[in-house]
């Protein structure tokens, strides 16, 4: 009996240092979400030869998730805390986030789980830092959809020296084209992002998964270039990834400005052909039998991959959660709901 009371005593203090922790964080002015993701630490372009990976690492990850999805949520715990990852609960519009943070930098993503999600989708940032704001949008938009989670990456694509067996090179890190770097999550196994990914493309095995990149645009037009992560193509099929161009078209009134790898006849459009065929995340879903080094010619329309020029990113910096204002990211939302699956019941209009 006295050990018992002991126990509960224990249990009692901790609930009422984590509630004092809360407010105290929450009156610095950055516990925002956007604002965790914009000042995150990231690992540095070419600050290390390599990056680690450990079964054990993701296991202490998959379980501290599997704690926020699977148990009884208790009000009184707002932050959690394993060996590799500290969790927080962030209430932003009177809906409540999981925010996850790896304690050493560059050991993993940084994620975002919805407590009560609309939508069943997953924002994806593989490149928040070179491909820019892509990281903010990801919160941006899976508030605004009502989505299930973010995965965000907690380093520079560029960060190792290190080069992936995958397939795909890349002249983004040195100006020369190259194999992609190991710290790329998109272009190398294993690692911690693409694990994450894994687990919840199991745990909802219906969700589309939304990734978000950014490209240059010097020499075109087109402000979206939209992919399945397959190698196929075909006139004008009906497809998530067509559907998300055709509805841009429309409010953007014009045909060039948004684009489909998967489309043959939007070969006639000059455009850059950043598609996602060497994606792992993108063959995963497709469910290529080694996504390493094979890609598909089948879409399983899981898997769309964004591509955006940097006059769609630029607005998400300046004007945080009112970029949804912005004509362009407006109409990003408007083509991403009307392919965002419902989970139960959902609104018609985005989040706001």
């Amino acid at each position: 009996m006295f050990k018992s009371t002991i126990f509960h005593f224990k249990n009692h203090f901790i609930i009422v240092v984590s509630l004092v922790v809360v407010f105290l964080v929450t009156g610095c002015g950055i516990t925002s979400l956007r604002n965790k993701i914009k000042h995150a630490e990231y690992l540095p372009q070419h600050s290390v030869e390599t990056i680690s990976y450990k079964k054990s690492d993701f296991s202490d990850l998959k379980q501290l998730i599997n704690t926020i999805l699977k148990r009884p949520f208790n009000p009184s715990f707002l932050k959690l805390k394993s060996e590799q990852y500290t969790a927080e609960l962030i209430t932003e519009d009177e809906k409540d986030f999981w925010y996850l943070s790896p304690i050493h930098t560059g050991k993993g993503p940084y994620i975002i789980i919805a407590r009560n999600p609309e939508r069943n989708l997953v924002l994806e940032a593989p490149h928040p830092i070179k491909d820019r704001f892509t990281g903010i949008q990801s919160v941006l938009l899976l508030k605004a959809l009502g989505g299930r989670a973010a995965i965000i990456s907690g380093n520079n694509r560029c960060a190792a020296m290190s080069k992936s067996h995958c397939d795909g090179t890349t002249s983004v890190c040195s100006g020369i084209r190259e194999s992609y770097p190991i710290s790329d999550p998109s272009h190398y196994l294993p690692n911690m992002f693409h694990s994450s990914h894994v687990l919840f493309a199991k745990l909802w095995p219906k969700a589309l998964f939304i990734q978000l990149h950014g490209f240059s645009g010097r020499g075109t037009k087109t402000l979206f270039v939209l992919s399945d992560g397959s190698i196929g193509q075909k006139n004008n099929a009906a497809s998530v990834v067509n559907r998300v161009r055709d509805s841009l078209r429309k409010s953007l009134k014009s045909s060039k400005l948004a684009t489909s790898c998967q489309d043959l006849q939007d070969n006639r459009y000059k455009y850059r052909r950043v598609c996602g065929r060497t994606n792992i995340q993108g063959r995963h879903l497709n469910l290529s039998p080694d996504i390493c080094h094979k890609g598909t010619f089948t879409t399983t329309n899981r898997f769309l991959h964004i591509e955006q020029q940097w006059l769609v990113r630029e607005q998400i910096n300046h004007y945080g959660y009112d970029a949804e204002s912005d004509k362009l990211q407006g109409a990003l939302i408007k083509s991403l709901l009307e392919v965002s699956p419902c989970i139960k019941k959902c609104s018609q209009n985005h989040n706001k």
